[in-house]
């Protein structure tokens, strides 16, 4: 049976892949979702993560205790992690997958992903952008503009999934993972088996940014839900029935 790593994104905590988790561990599999550094339960403060290194430092630890490969996935920024760890320790991964991840090529940034027209000038980034505030430590999250953070990042969830998620998130993504320049190479990341999820109607990560970086990063075999930023909560079945696939 297989191990999976479920990697979380920005603002977010392990505990919000409980559903696919629930899923995966019924059908037999081990599953590790950690907190990654200065997130839910992590006691490390922001301005403490200088680098990926740090800020993925649970995720690596994650990987070094298990016995035999894990498959890796990685939502949104999570996909920093998923590279990072792909170049660093391809020997433990059985699969990179990338939940409408950010996936960058050699010698670029998640963040360089983020300061294009096809991001900036979508209209649902455009709407939400509100929500946003960028400072020293990080990208911030203004966690009073309740409406606006629904609309990006949980637009096809339920009021109660919601109302679970709201209370979970924290202030501040420390700028490591956006900022963490990839170094993959043929020979160690470009050796793992790939998948990237698209998420068809994404309101935080738009498919055409999604798509950018597939172009970027060829080789991904692409899979595709029809749902907002958060399948792990609106279609936990979709998304586990995707990864029980991969995990053959």
């Amino acid at each position: 049976m297989a191990t999976f790593i479920l990697i979380h994104g920005s603002w977010h905590w392990g505990g919000c892949f409980q559903k696919v988790a629930n899923l995966l561990g019924a059908a037999g599999h081990a599953v590790i979702a950690p907190d990654l550094a200065s997130h839910g339960f992590d006691p490390t403060p922001t301005a403490a993560v200088a680098d990926i290194t740090e800020y993925a430092a649970p995720v690596r630890a994650a990987l070094e205790d298990i016995e035999g490969r894990a498959i890796l996935v990685g939502h949104s920024v999570g996909g920093a992690t998923c590279t990072w760890l792909g170049e660093e320790m391809p020997e433990r991964i059985a699969a990179l997958v990338y939940l409408t991840g950010f996936m960058a090529p050699n010698g670029r940034t998640a963040r360089d992903f983020v300061m294009t027209p096809a991001y900036l000038k979508d209209p649902a980034i455009v709407e939400t952008q509100g929500m946003l505030r960028l400072g020293k430590e990080g990208l911030g999250l203004d966690l009073t503009k309740r409406d606006l953070i629904a609309r990006s990042l949980y637009s096809d969830c339920t009021a109660h999934d919601i109302e679970r998620a709201l209370p979970n998130l924290v202030r501040v993504t420390p700028h490591a993972p956006f900022t963490a320049v990839s170094a993959i190479t043929p020979a160690r990341y470009g050796r793992l088996r790939r998948h990237y999820i698209e998420c068809l109607r994404d309101r935080g990560l738009p498919l055409a940014v999604q798509r950018d970086m597939q172009a970027a990063v060829p080789g991904a075999h692409v899979h595709a839900l029809d749902t907002g930023h958060s399948p792990f909560l609106s279609a936990p079945e979709a998304v586990a029935d995707i990864l029980l696939d991969i995990a053959g």
